[in-house]
């Protein structure tokens, strides 16, 4: 109903010696033909959706040493980029590079960035990834990088080259390579791995594991197959059963108000407000099941849908910014109260304005208007203010992958949102250097908003295939992804993430066959069939993960060289418990020996393992214990696989002495994490001496039809 493929930024590998710092060969020479421009501009394409504003020229001399180069010049906030089609392959992994030198590069859009495009048969987009994002004026030549994955199968075709992206400024390419690199997880030999857990723990405790909960099950398009209100009370057990921690749920305000209740949005009457349209009866029905689970609830008003009386007429989409805030902050309060007073619950924790705003907050002619986006938030925040509604979380730029969009929000609205997130669906868990390109990722917003606690508000992996649908969705690797993405996330400073979404439902019917019929199909809970729901891979490790990482835990990262095979974690839950978690994301078994002396305790084991998991619902089951010896706790693990250790130190009396020793030791480690980070956004762009990854893939943005 709502997604569609979208390119986005995300990060770059930065690095000085390719060879030297990643440790791998580039398996093939470079797969671009002159991208050292010795022939001029020849074998280069070039693609803008406004060419009057925009210009690609060869420039003589002006590349490094005096070599040639290419130039691209962006007149207006244009897309402009050049590329070549090399011969790259589903499921191979690849790294881009090219000497760049630029100036005046706007913040707008997406910035300097290299990118790739996936095509399919028919020469649909399928599927963008891109870099980061570099503004301003860099120091003279720096050389970008960018590691990505061809991850859509249906992929005949794919190009791949630096882009302005929705910016002005100048910028000077020269020597562009591509090269295969090798899946280091399929190489991989059985080792051992000494680690390490850190005594500092992460500035924020855990918000939440979630899931995107959209209130569509109890809708006629649903019943008509065969849902009932028992599967509603059935996907309440799951979410308890695997101690699931918080949603993320979409509101239309159209639901609520299909038409404007009266001519003064300081004073609704609540009497012309719709309170039994389908979609509102669903989500009260939703919120009531969180309500009694203790499920915090962070509500999404995605838009004013086109048409509706609170869009723009003309914002080329299925979904625009609303055309009067003072309205749609009357119809965000007036829900919100009618669920807290009249409803009595407080599960809402959080809002969210404008679902993906970074490419979806139009105004009149399709544009998104950042300087109005700011305003919504401190007119919305005014409202809930003066309506006491000062106890539900602000949560600000939800972009999509867009660094630039994240960095510019936090910068104007850190005072009014209380969190901030970005969305994600990249990679795959047998990408390599999977750690450092979540944790480039990552950092590149903790790093920047390091006053607020960051949350993934959407993630999934890179295997998109049109808009409701993902090709590794039935699959094992994907269970193991999300492992990787939680651990890997917390550890770099995330607090939460919410996977997208918890089970499959039908938003709509569309007989053509079109956007998968209207079938959201990425669920961890598989749609309904012959009166049964199915239980995916994911399910099983998003439930491991959810019951021993819970909300309020405290993070401690784990350290130590982990070849980039080995993800790890430590959290201490608000019980006074501990879990270590562990992944393999390679072929052979390891062993991996974590040492701490914060517990010492007899811990019980739980493994993910594709021929282990149960089939029914259930949650994974322990399979034995594990006992440390001086200090040090050995978990083998198979090949892609991932355990989880829990364990509880046995309640003993301290001493005044040790409790003033404990908060001594404590409050020394908060002050460290206090630390003001250096830099910021644009700093992300400067070369850095040891391996700072990230790649990108398809951002799954939202489209719906009526």
């Amino acid at each position: 109903m709502f997604k569609r493929v979208l390119c986005a930024a995300v990060s770059c590998l930065m690095l000085l010696s390719l060879g030297g710092v990643l440790g791998v060969s580039a398996a093939s020479e470079n797969m671009f033909k002159n991208g050292n421009f010795e022939k001029k501009l020849a074998n280069w394409q070039t693609w803008s959706n406004d060419p009057a504003s925009c210009k690609v020229e060869f420039a003589k001399g002006e590349g490094v040493d005096g070599s040639g180069a290419m130039r691209m010049t962006n007149n207006a906030p244009v897309a402009n980029g050049a590329f070549q089609y090399a011969s790259m392959q589903y499921g191979k992994t690849y790294i881009m590079q090219a000497d760049v030198k630029y100036e005046n590069v706007s913040s707008e859009g997406m910035g300097l960035i290299l990118g790739m495009t996936m095509y399919d048969a028919a020469s649909n987009n399928i599927g963008e990834m891109a870099s980061a994002s570099h503004y301003g004026t860099s120091n003279g030549w720096v050389t970008l990088n960018f590691i990505f994955t061809v991850t859509n199968e249906n992929a005949v075709a794919v190009n791949a080259g630096p882009r302005l992206w929705f910016c002005t400024g100048t910028v000077l390419v020269d020597n562009v390579t591509i090269s295969e690199l090798t899946n280091i997880g399929a190489e991989a030999e059985s080792g051992t791995f000494d680690l390490a857990v850190s005594e500092t723990p992460n500035k924020f405790s855990t918000i939440g594991l979630g899931a995107e909960w959209d209130p569509k099950l109890l809708l006629p398009v649903n019943k008509e197959r065969g849902v009932t209100d028992e599967d509603l009370e059935l996907i309440k057990q799951r979410m308890d059963e695997m101690g699931l921690q918080c949603v993320r749920m979409m509101i239309m305000p159209e639901w609520f108000e299909p038409q404007n209740d009266d001519a003064d949005p300081k004073a609704a009457d609540f009497a012309n407000y719709c309170w039994d349209s389908e979609e509102a009866k669903c989500t009260l029905a939703y919120l009531k099941v969180c309500q009694e689970l203790g499920v915090d609830v962070m509500l999404t008003w995605w838009g004013a849908a086109a048409g509706d009386w609170l869009s723009y007429p003309d914002c080329g989409d299925w979904l625009s910014a609303p055309n009067d805030l003072d309205e749609m902050a009357e119809n965000i309060v007036t829900v919100l109260r009618y669920v807290k007073e009249q409803m009595g619950y407080d599960c809402v924790k959080g809002v969210i304005l404008q679902n993906e705003p970074s490419y979806s907050f139009k105004v009149s002619g399709g544009v998104v208007d950042f300087d109005y986006y700011v305003q919504y938030y401190k007119t919305v925040d005014a409202r809930m203010s003066e309506a006491g509604l000062d106890d539900i979380m602000l949560i600000g730029a939800d972009d999509a992958q867009s660094l630039g969009w994240y960095c510019r929000v936090y910068d104007e609205l850190k005072d009014v949102c209380d969190m901030f997130d970005s969305h994600t669906y990249s990679w795959s868990y047998d990408t390599s250097y999977l750690d450092d390109l979540i944790g480039e990722f990552v950092h590149g917003r903790t790093d920047y908003s390091t006053e607020k606690p960051f949350f993934f508000g959407e993630f999934g992996d890179g295997s998109a295939q049109g808009a409701y649908a993902a090709a590794s969705t039935e699959t094992y690797g994907r269970g193991l992804f999300v492992a990787s993405m939680a651990v890997n996330s917390l550890a770099c400073g995330a607090s939460g993430l919410s996977y997208w979404p918890l089970h499959d439902v039908y938003y709509y019917y569309n007989e053509t066959g079109g956007d998968n019929y209207g079938l959201m199909s990425m669920g961890m809970i598989g749609y309904k069939t012959d009166g049964e729901w199915s239980y995916r891979p994911t399910y099983y490790a998003w439930g491991l993960l959810c019951n021993y990482i819970p909300k309020g835990s405290t993070v401690y990262p784990v350290t130590g060289d982990n070849g980039n095979l080995i993800d790890a974690l430590c959290v201490k839950a608000p019980d006074g418990s501990y879990s270590l978690i562990a992944v393999n994301r390679s072929a052979a078994e390891q062993v991996v020996n974590i040492s701490t002396d914060m517990f010492d305790c007899e811990m019980d084991s739980y493994l993910f393992a594709e021929d282990k998991l149960p089939s029914d619902g259930s949650q994974i089951a322990s399979d034995g214990k594990v006992s440390p010896t001086d200090g040090v706790y050995s978990i083998t693990l198979p090949a892609y696989s991932f355990r989880v250790l829990n364990g509880k130190v046995a309640e003993q009396e301290t001493t005044a002495e040790q409790e003033t020793t404990a908060e001594q030791s404590e409050t020394a480690a908060q002050d460290e994490t206090d630390a003001p980070a250096e830099g910021g956004c644009k700093s992300l762009a400067a070369p850095v001496a040891a391996l700072a990854v990230a790649a990108a893939a398809a951002v799954i943005c939202k489209k719906k039809k009526d």
